[in-house]
């Protein structure tokens, strides 16, 4: 998939554990031990960011947190953590399984392992996932 913005080009093959993208602050390249589920790009704020939906890891008890905001630049802006209260046990919680683009903005979905998924936005001020809804 190669993704375009206007600042911005993001290069990533579903199955490959590189992702790369060419910006004004130079060419960044991101590996990952394992491919990632999903890679989008988009403007906020006046930035460019690059969202990185790490392999989803549905074991019990392993962390949830795997996504990645990354700037421009490279730099980590923030890891997302899904709500935790989306179903009656928060360890039924995997976590984060896609993302697709919305009105301009990545609508992230969210695992469970009992309540089935969950879509949600990105709040970049507080990294908490905001309007959440069931999925299909």
């Amino acid at each position: 998939m190669t993704t375009h913005q206007p600042d911005v080009v993001v290069d990533w093959a579903k199955g490959g554990t590189a992702i790369r993208w060419t910006g004004p602050d130079g060419d960044v390249e991101k590996l990952c031990g394992v491919p990632p589920e999903a890679v989008m790009a988009w403007r906020e704020g006046g930035e460019t960011l690059v969202l990185v939906v790490e392999a989803l890891d549905c074991a019990p008890f392993t962390p949830s947190d795997n996504a990645v905001v990354f700037r421009a630049d490279g730099s980590e802006r923030l890891r997302l953590r899904p709500p935790r209260d989306l179903v009656g046990n928060p360890d039924d919680v995997h976590g984060f399984s896609s993302v697709h683009p919305q009105d301009g903005r990545p609508l992230i979905l969210m695992a469970t392992r009992t309540g089935g998924d969950f879509q949600g936005r990105i709040d970049l001020e507080s990294g908490e996932i905001t309007d959440t809804n069931t999925w299909r």
